[in-house]
């Protein structure tokens, strides 16, 4: 009977340690592999285009995310789908160590406080204001290409 209840409580307590053990599998969880340029759509090649020449060259990772992008692009304003691809085209110029620095940087804001970010912000905001008005102010025309309001050109004859 001894025997009995000892090996019984040898194996409650193999299986109880069992259950509590850590799994020795290092498994990571993957993303699953993502389609290449070929595979895409003519319509995600048409969203996704400034990211052309590198698209086989990004992990699953970056292409899921940049699909899913795709995905909400047909959701935005005009206005927004411009910005987008700017931004598109922007990134895909970006060396790899400017990549990782402007990633390290995005990670760095989101660590701030909530107060500190609403500045960072509100500094970005009036950045890019500027920057716009910079950008008008080049594309209107010089003061001299302009014509008097008074001439005609039947006044020169």
């Amino acid at each position: 009977m001894a025997k009995k209840l000892a090996g019984a409580l040898i194996a409650a307590l193999c299986i109880g340690a069992a259950a509590h053990a850590t799994p020795t599998s290092t498994a990571v969880i993957a993303t699953p592999p993502q389609p290449s340029w070929a595979s895409l759509s003519v319509e995600q090649k048409t969203i996704l285009s400034p990211l052309g020449n590198e698209w086989d060259r990004l992990d699953n990772t970056r292409r899921k995310k940049w699909l899913a992008i795709a995905e909400r692009y047909k959701r935005m304003t005009p206005t927004e789908q411009t910005r987008l691809q700017d931004k598109m085209r922007d990134w895909a110029m970006l060396s790899p160590e400017q990549r990782l620095a402007a990633r390290e940087r995005f990670k760095e804001f989101n660590q701030l406080p909530p107060e500190e970010r609403e500045n960072v912000k509100q500094k970005w905001q009036e950045y890019r204001q500027q920057k716009d008005e910079e950008q008008r102010r080049k594309a209107e025309p010089a003061g001299g290409d302009t014509v008097p309001a008074n001439t005609t050109p039947e006044a020169g004859k």
